[in-house]
């Protein structure tokens, strides 16, 4: 079967006409603003994450428990899905948690139609107005995320609705189902994410380095102790230096591909019709690598990151007081606007390698995108489902919430 890019669009425009949000104006937010001088307070933070939560609940979640993208002509998507629960999680929030998991298990569980646990990654309405699931591949960050989220609540003894599997029993079938579906051996002996089920069946393989999640897999070993995980762990910090140094015939700057290959070798190289920039995909791999040296003190986190992630927004950012959206591969700037989802991946690498003074400043930055229009409380264009996604993890990450 031929699978096309599971990965909706992501909205470029950052532009609207709306009202700042009063608390925001005191803060006086600038590129290039001292931190000392900010009024950035710790209440403030949690306000701003508090209300957006509640927005996007009202404005994204239906009744049922389904995320509705509007970028998405009104479809759901595992990823979106996995995003909710996990936010739900970190705000506290263990009635939105319940419902958006009750919809997502009975409408994207591939258990019956696949016999395993991952999700279906799309769902919607066919060319006769019928809602199904459109495409029952899987995409393997949403299973990752929605593992991850199904764990720390049951860990937090939420329970689910009483017709549903418990959320921890749940996550332990996912869990299997993740490494014998959406992982590859390499010769040499490591093991990595594919992109989903529909992956290559010999190298060299299509891989997304931003759904790599050590973190997560340290959290899954405690509950599922298989010695997969502390491959997966491990192949990440074998490969992923190799990666940011060179890609083909690119040399790296310290920074990750949306999209790669990697061959028998562990080498990589361009995957044909996919970007290598640093872009709407990679973006999320320093966030992630953030939270293995946030949770479990994990050095080889801020080693990979101090190798040449950090440094080059540093400089970016003393040279221009600003950090464009987009990146290519090299470290050349491809367009010149700004995305809170931009700062929130800089801001973990600055609180993964202790730079509270840098992440300061990029928390300083997510928040002066936010505003506050009626009952909706967003950071960019109230339809861009994945920017205001990632600019409230990054925000969460810097408060303290994401635990």
């Amino acid at each position: 079967m031929q699978f096309t890019e599971h990965k909706p669009r992501r909205e470029r425009s950052i532009t609207g006409v709306c009202c700042v949000l009063g608390l925001l104006l005191i803060l006086a937010l600038t590129a290039g603003g001292c931190a000392e001088d900010s009024k950035l307070t710790p209440a403030q933070v949690n306000r701003v994450l508090q209300a957006s939560w509640q927005s996007y609940v009202r404005y994204y979640i239906s009744p049922e428990g389904r995320v509705v993208i509007p970028e998405r002509s009104g479809e759901s998507i595992s990823e979106g899905q996995a995003y909710a629960l996990l936010r739900a999680v970190w705000a506290d929030d263990p009635a939105t948690f319940q419902r958006v998991y009750e919809w997502t298990w009975k409408n994207l569980s591939r258990r019956q139609v696949q016999g395993d646990a991952l999700l279906a990654w799309r769902w919607g309405r066919d060319k006769d107005g019928c809602a199904k699931i459109l495409d029952g591949n899987t995409a393997t960050d949403g299973d990752l995320d929605y593992a991850l989220a199904l764990v720390l609540a049951g860990g937090r003894g939420w329970r689910p609705p009483p017709e549903l599997p418990g959320y921890a029993e749940e996550a332990r079938r996912v869990l299997e189902s993740i490494l014998s579906l959406e992982t590859v051996k390499l010769p040499e002996g490591e093991l990595l994410l594919t992109p989903g089920n529909w992956r290559e069946t010999q190298p060299p393989y299509l891989i997304n380095p931003s759904y790599f999640s050590p973190a997560a897999y340290r959290v899954f070993e405690k509950i599922q102790p298989q010695a997969g995980w502390v491959r997966l762990r491990d192949s990440t910090y074998v490969l992923l230096p190799r990666l940011v140094q060179g890609l083909g015939e690119q040399k790296g700057a310290g920074l990750f591909p949306d999209w790669c290959r990697v061959d028998e070798r562990g080498q990589f190289s361009p995957a044909p019709g996919r970007d290598t920039h640093f872009g709407w995909e990679a973006v999320r791999l320093p966030w992630r690598l953030a939270l293995d040296r946030l949770w479990f003190q994990e050095e080889r986190a801020t080693r990979l990151l101090q190798q040449g992630f950090l440094p080059f927004f540093q400089k970016e950012w003393q040279a221009r007081g600003r950090l464009v959206a987009l990146y290519s591969y090299e470290g050349a700037p491809l367009v010149d606007y700004e995305s809170p989802v931009l700062y929130a991946g800089v801001l973990a690498g600055a609180l993964a390698t202790g730079d509270q003074a840098f992440a300061r400043q990029m928390a300083e930055k997510i928040l002066s995108f936010y505003r506050e229009e009626g009952e909706q409380a967003f950071f960019v264009s109230p339809d861009n489902y994945y920017a205001n996604n990632w600019a409230w993890l990054g925000l969460a990450l810097y408060a303290g919430w994401v635990r």
